[in-house]
């Protein structure tokens, strides 16, 4: 009975702990990317989601480099992994030219298999963006 007991708990010890939060990755899969002017750069998940999750926790954390920063931060999914649609649900951020600034989405009951974050400058800038990604397929 005890080995019993332990095995259980050592399984929803696994359980529970291996829900982690990962990165997005660039195109160049770095957690780090670089908006300059009104360029546009994506930040994806670095392996599709498989199955359903009750919710998911996504962050982009952008940083100013030079110039006056500026644009929009919004929210992307995917089934296929090719034809991506904006998230109309959760609003676009506005970046304002501030040192760093962070946004946070808060999704739930996540069915679909990519996510990206889009992040599109304005004016003349350079600013260095990164995001992340916690899933969860139960609420803990």
């Amino acid at each position: 009975m005890k080995r019993f007991l332990f095995l259980v708990t050592l399984m929803l010890g696994f359980v529970l702990g291996s829900q982690a939060q990962t990165s997005m990755l660039s195109q160049y899969s770095k957690a780090l990317d670089t908006v300059v002017n009104t360029g546009t750069k994506y930040l994806n998940l670095p392996t599709p989601l498989n199955g359903y999750y009750k919710t998911a926790e996504i962050s982009v954390t952008y940083a100013k480099i030079s110039g006056t920063v500026a644009g929009t931060a919004a929210l992307e999914y995917s089934i296929d992994g090719t034809n991506y649609y904006t998230l109309t649900a959760n609003a676009a951020f506005t970046a304002t030219d501030v040192a760093s600034q962070t946004f946070g989405w808060s999704l739930k009951d996540v069915g679909f298999r990519y996510i990206r974050v889009k992040f599109t400058g304005t004016g003349t800038m350079s600013a260095q963006v990164q995001a992340k990604i916690y899933a969860r397929k139960q609420n803990i």
